[in-house]
């Protein structure tokens, strides 16, 4: 199993759309909202880099990411379906997406902020909840933030979004009051299945990463950070949050 992953800041949009193919075009010409635009461009602006990775190709335009009928996101090069799978994920203008070979996949930004008490007793079952009221003060939001991020990733592999109750998934956090950066692990069991998903998180600034495959193994390799896409024409593909370049060091 791999995992890639890839953070980029809205500031990097370019305000031209000739970088989207023809059937996203016609996904934005729908979009009504000015906000909701700007999340889907940046979103698609995110994932086309980690496609053309995996698939060894520079040409955007032949890259286009496309929900399916559930509403997840599939990418497609000339009209054929890409069997690696993505999740795409937007919030505090930042983007994230994965994109996952042997494994299906789901990632979730969240801020972390404030949320009620009331919030945690409908969203969260009671060992979360336990879980949230044992937490140091200072570490609070971030165990709510990342226990409702948690949940969001795993309902994304199973393609089922809020569409199902979040009691459902059952998330337990590995050192929650980390303080060092980079990747740390979670497990989220879905019921009734009785399936234990493995996952990782990270913060990034007053945001947090989940990312959640469904392999049911703590030996999972860590997500490694996805490569530099190659330029758009006329324009210079930003670099984003997460990634090294080729040239520097090799992806961790």
């Amino acid at each position: 199993m791999t995992i890639r992953w890839r953070l980029l800041s809205a500031s990097a949009l370019p305000e031209g759309d000739d970088w989207l193919g023809p059937d996203e075009q016609k996904v934005l010409a729908g979009l009504q909202f000015p906000k909701r635009r700007a999340e889907w461009r940046l979103g698609r602006f995110v994932a086309k880099p980690a496609v053309s990775w995996i698939a060894g190709i520079d040409d955007f335009n032949r890259i286009q990411i496309i929900g399916a009928e559930d509403g997840a996101p599939e990418a497609w090069i000339d009209g054929r379906r890409v069997s690696s799978e993505i999740s795409i994920s937007h919030r505090e203008g930042l983007a994230a997406c994965v994109i996952a070979q042997g494994t299906r996949v789901g990632c979730d930004l969240e801020a972390v902020e404030p949320r009620s008490s009331r919030f945690v007793k409908d969203f969260f079952t009671e060992q979360e909840r336990r879980a949230v009221d044992t937490t140091a003060g200072a570490h609070r939001d971030r165990h709510v933030a990342l226990t409702w991020s948690a949940k969001e990733s795993a309902l994304k592999v199973l393609r089922v979004g809020l569409r199902r109750d979040t009691r459902s998934v059952e998330v337990e956090i590995d050192d929650v009051e980390a303080v060092q950066t980079g990747w740390h692990t979670l497990r989220a069991t879905i019921s009734p299945e009785g399936q234990t998903f493995q996952g990782w998180w990270r913060q990034e600034g007053e945001t947090v990463l989940t990312i959640v495959g469904d392999q049911e193994t703590r030996s999972s390799p860590t997500p490694i950070s996805g490569e530099p896409g190659p330029s758009l024409p006329q324009r210079s593909w930003p670099t984003p949050l997460g990634t090294k370049s080729r040239e520097t060091c090799s992806p961790t």
